[in-house]
């Protein structure tokens, strides 16, 4: 059937995702940390689709809105911006459309439900894109929510596509003038809709005459368009009389004929004005017409797998090659119409049968005839991504990209299949996406986790399996030790398209992952006992390279955690110092956790004096003279949760004082200490002797001091008494050498450096690592 119907373009802008080196957060190498070089491969990795630290969602949108006369309430659609970084990050954001003249859309068309929003590290924040049709002329805006960080660095965006339908509002008719009134205000004819025979509409007009006398009415209409262009309409578009005579205290009728062939599809408005001969009459009529483009038939029919029509309601989507436009069909018990305009097209559809689906793409042209298109998931090849021999059953996505939708398949493997009709080589902006991931627990032995994922530019390939070796992946064994009284946890594994992969651990437990090279992917462990009393540390956004490796979580000892960017303690120019104690606690890997219900006590003293103190934080005002201050930092774990470093005292030697127009950074290091020679238990054998090199931490833009002396005590019985073991430097690097006491137990350690300067660092940790047979 030939029919002319309205089209709909929706023009997709590109995301642009740009690298944040400066808060990437990757976390320190791990000591004994080996790798391979990787080798080629025959085929795109995910490198060109790979998540950047901060992950605009959706990439596209589109939204089909309705004009209306009155106010509404918005049609709302959120957007989620994730974090995957170690550092808070404050966002701006920006909403800006445009008409396909390229004018700025009305600001009442899109709104944001905030302009700027903080989201901190590791998690998600959300906003609402909030769009209005009372008011906005109709048409198709296209744009983008533009996302940038606080220093204006771009960050992401989300392209936008509204089509907004309905009438434009039409300018109110003059009242009438006389005695002869007509039927109709407004008449608008819809010459869009398929089914409209001969593109033709015809309305009655009926004019009444209240008077006396009759009236011969002189009908004159114009029209101009499209879409709001003051050019006149062409004549072909509307007939009426040249005039009508209305008989006194009567009526008369008149035919309005709108014909749309060969006129240019759009919106036309104009008026029919009715001058009566007497010169006392004057009605207005306000006209409108809705022209469509030629349309044909493309009936869809679905096959699953089984051989009958899906159960469940499937949406298959057209888009044109050509200009991008988009259709969309809820196909009911497996058939649906589209109406399409000459051109080619690209149909995708995802037909489910039992867990799994069949993801098809079928690229057909239109020209000058309604033509049956059938879609049978039984043609298609099955999609597997998954490694070799590690026992793990997982899940499978595959999904065909286009610039303007995405259309996604996804089941237990085994159970997703694609099929793919098109030319051999696809030169348009498309792809075809796979993602496998699956794990295995870590409760009654290892567990094992993976997620592997890669991208073909232009078609869904001929071979759609992959099964590659451990050999070629990043093969990370993650050594989880057991610190916390509970002895149970969560990990949680996301990486490339996978945001959510959680699994239980008891520990000490080791879990293998196998990741995809070249995927960024995070690892978050969580212990604890439940919300509010719960103890987290991560590895946020590593970059994943072929070959293995050992990584060891939470080895003793935990030290206490870093100053952060921005909380430095400092000595302002006016005299105040400022201390915020650091948060969480750093493992002998470097990586950074956090624990609920923790304490932390600060003291200043000089001259023997107390001169302030504070819970998190202190600030005191201090004397432009040059004085030695001692900074005690009293730190107690949550002690429902924590095993070791149970109780932390830092104490900080330091000379300050005034210096003009100069803000101070305050020499406050710390200590890491990474002992080998432990089991995944912190434990040591007892009688043994340890080896423990000792760093020092500089607060952020200071150097790194340079050590003249240390001096390490042990203590078996919590710190009440006190046994002092030999350190020696070599090389600028020191070591302490500990003998552990023959009975099991728990070694705390004290350890004081000191600086070229004459400042020292002393820091106590009660339980540091067990002794155990």
């Amino acid at each position: 059937m030939k029919s002319r119907a309205s089209i709909t373009v929706s023009v997709t802008l590109t995301l642009v995702v740009n690298t944040l080196a400066a808060v990437s957060g990757a976390s320190p190498a791990v000591a004994g940390t080996t790798s391979t070089d990787r080798t080629p491969r025959p085929y795109e990795v995910t490198s060109e689709r790979s998540k950047a630290p901060f992950t605009v969602a959706p990439r596209r949108m589109f939204v089909p809105l309705t004009w209306s006369g009155t106010t509404v309430e918005p049609v709302s659609r959120a957007i989620t911006y994730r974090n995957n970084t170690r550092s808070t990050l404050r966002i701006r954001l920006r909403v800006a459309l445009r008409d396909r003249s390229g004018h700025a859309a009305p600001a009442a068309l899109a709104k944001l439900s905030a302009g700027s929003v903080t989201v901190r590290a590791g998690r998600e924040a959300r906003t609402n894109l909030e769009l209005r049709g009372h008011g906005v002329k109709p048409g198709a805006y296209h744009g983008t929510v533009q996302v940038t960080s606080a220093a204006g660095q771009p960050l992401g965006s989300t392209a936008v596509s509204v089509d907004l339908h309905g009438p434009a509002p039409a300018p109110a008719p003059a009242p009438p003038v006389g005695s002869v009134t007509a039927s109709a205000d407004s008449v608008n004819a819809d010459l869009a809709s398929p089914g409209i025979p001969d593109l033709t509409r015809r309305h009655t007009l009926t004019y009444r005459n209240t008077g006396t006398t009759s009236v011969r009415l002189r009908l004159s209409a114009t029209l101009n368009g499209p879409d709001g262009e003051a050019t006149k309409a062409h004549a072909g578009l509307f007939e009426v009389p040249d005039h009508v005579t209305v008989p006194a205290q009567g009526s008369a009728q008149v035919t309005l004929t709108f014909r749309g062939a060969g006129i240019p599809q759009g919106r036309y408005l104009g008026a029919l004005v009715a001058t009566g001969t007497d010169g006392a009459t004057k009605v207005t009529t306000t006209l409108g017409a809705e022209v469509g483009q030629e349309q044909y038939n493309v009936a869809v029919n679905l096959i699953d797998r089984n051989g009958t029509a899906p159960t469940r309601p499937t949406w298959v989507y057209a888009w044109s090659i050509s200009d991008g436009g988009r259709w969309e069909r809820k196909v009911e018990n497996g058939s649906g119409v589209f109406e399409l305009p000459p051109g080619t097209y690209d149909v995708t559809t995802a037909i489910a049968t039992g867990a799994g689906q069949t993801l098809i793409n079928h690229r057909i042209t239109v020209d000058d005839r309604d033509f049956d298109l059938r879609m049978d998931a039984r043609e298609g090849e099955p999609v597997e991504l998954s490694p070799q021999g590690i026992g793990v059953s997982g899940m499978v996505e595959a999904w065909y990209d286009t610039p303007w939708y995405r259309f996604t398949a996804e089941g237990p493997e085994g159970s997703v299949f694609a099929v793919w009709h098109g030319p051999d080589e696809v030169e348009e902006n498309v792809g075809f996406q796979v993602t496998g991931w699956g794990k295995r627990d870590a409760t009654d032995g290892p567990g094992a986790a993976y997620i592997l994922s890669r991208y073909f530019a232009g078609r869904i390939p001929p071979a759609t399996v992959w099964h590659p070796s451990p050999g070629e992946l990043s093969v990370t064994r993650n050594h989880f030790r057991s610190v916390n009284l509970s002895r149970s946890g969560g990990l949680n594994v996301t990486g490339g398209y996978v945001d959510e992969m959680r699994m239980n651990v008891t520990f000490p437990q080791t879990v293998t992952t196998y990741i995809e090279p070249g995927l960024s992917y995070s690892r978050e462990l969580g212990y604890g006992i439940g919300y509010g009393n719960w103890a987290q540390i991560a590895d946020y956004r590593t970059a994943a390279q072929q070959g293995e490796r050992d990584d060891v979580w939470n080895g003793a000892v935990l030290t206490t955690g870093d100053f952060g960017v921005g909380a430095e303690p400092r000595r302002t120019s006016g005299g105040q110092l400022s201390v915020i104690a650091p948060g969480g606690y750093v493992d002998s890997s470097g990586r950074t956790g956090s624990m609920d219900r923790t304490t932390n006590e600060l003291t200043l003293a000089a001259d023997g004096q107390t001169i302030a103190t504070g819970t998190g934080q202190l600030y005191a005002d201090l004397p432009p003279e040059s004085k030695r201050y001692t900074l005690t930092w009293d730190r107690t774990a949550n002690t429902e949760i924590a095993k070791f470093s149970t109780a932390t005292k830092t104490e900080w030697s330091f000379e300050s004082h005034h210096i003009d127009w100069e803000e101070q950074t305050l020499p406050l290091h710390l200590l890491r200490l990474a002992i080998a020679g432990l089991n995944d238990a912190n434990a040591a054998a007892p009688g043994s002797q340890l080896r423990i090199p000792v760093k020092v931490q500089p607060v952020q833009d200071l150097p790194t001091p340079e050590i003249t002396s240390m001096s390490v005590e042990t203590s078996d019985d919590d710190g009440n008494t006190w046994q002092t073991a030999s350190s020696a430097e070599e090389d600028g690097t020191w070591t302490a050498t500990v003998s552990n006491p023959d009975a099991p137990g728990f070694v705390s350690l004290r350890i004081k450096a000191t600086d070229a300067d004459g400042n020292t660092v002393t820091q106590t940790f009660i339980r540091a690592y067990e002794v155990k047979s």
